[in-house]
Parts: C-alpha cells; structure tokens; sequence
C-alpha cells in the first residue's frame, strides 16, 4: 500500500512547523508575534509602568538623564527588533514560496534576527543597570519593591496570566501535563 505522504514531504513539513515554532518562541520580545502592533502596545504598557516608577524615584539630574538615554534605547530598539522581524517574515516566506528552496539557509537566517534581537535586549538591560547603579539606597529598594511587584502579577495571573504570554497554562488548560 503506498502512502499518501512521502517521507521527503513530511520532512520539510516538519522542518518548517519546528522552524517557525521555534523563532517564534526564541523571538521573544516577549512573545508578542511578528513584531506588529502588539508588540509596540506591550512595549508602551511597560513603559507606561516604568513612569510610574520613574515618579517615585525623584531623580537628580545626572540619573534623569541615564534614565532618558535608557527609555529611548529602548524604545528604538524595540522598534528596530520589530522591524527586523517584519522584514524577516516577508523574506521567508520569499525564501520558501520557491520550489527546492534551502530550508537550512531559512533557519539560518531566522536565528540572524533571533541573535540580533538578543544582543539589542543585552544591550538594553546594561543601560537600565547603569540607571540602577546610579540610584542611591532609598532609590534601589523601591525599584526592588516595584520589581517584586510585577513579578509576583506575573505569578498570579497578571499582565501574562497564568504560564506565561500564551495565556492561562493553568491546571488543566492547554499545554498543561495530564494530571492521572
């Protein structure tokens, strides 16, 4: 009897889906798709956030200013991240839209994107150490405080709902492990 799919067939199939299920993950900016609108809302509710904490800190000058130079990194690098990952979609589905396309050299361009995103947050989060470094006692404990704040949120079905920015992963909701 013959099969309905070749196994030629079946193996790109299975290299596509783990492929884009796999960038898709490793992507991150914090699991927020391909970079659209999303992702830009998510990044000024976080930012949104953080001026609350800025607020509270009464920064001085010289803190103001490692502050500001922190928000716009981010904020451009949030916008350049999602750009990439735009033009990254529109260039695989190119890519794989042609017949014996290189499904090796696919990958490889995805985990490009993927590196160059990693490294833009690395850099980020050294700017925002360097505005917490700046921060005298009083200051460094309500950002501790405001920290454990969004992270105990996190926990308890907040901004990310149970398991994450998928949704509610919860006792018997989709991904959980089959309780026997």
């Amino acid at each position: 009897m013959k099969s309905m799919f070749k196994p030629r067939v079946v193996l790109v199939a299975l290299l596509l889906s783990l492929g884009a299920a796999g960038s898709a993950l490793a992507m991150r900016p914090e699991s927020c798709g391909a970079g659209g609108p999303r992702m830009e809302q998510r990044m000024g509710w976080h930012l949104q956030e953080m001026s609350r904490l800025h607020g509270e800190l009464k920064l001085d000058a010289r803190q103001e200013a490692l502050w500001q130079e922190a928000e716009q990194f981010t904020r451009n690098g949030m916008r350049e991240v999602g750009e990439q990952m735009r033009q990254q979609r529109a260039e695989v589905l190119a890519l794989v839209s042609k017949p014996g396309a290189d499904l090796r050299a696919v990958l490889t361009r995805m985990d490009d994107v993927r590196d160059a995103a990693r490294k833009q947050r690395e850099l980020g989060r050294e700017r925002w150490l360097a505005v917490y470094d700046s921060l005298d006692a009083a200051q460094k404990e309500k950002a501790r405080q405001f920290v454990q704040a969004r992270l105990e949120r996190m926990g308890q079905g907040g901004r990310f709902g149970p398991g994450g920015p998928g949704g509610p992963r919860g006792p018997g909701g989709p991904g959980a492990p089959a309780v026997r």
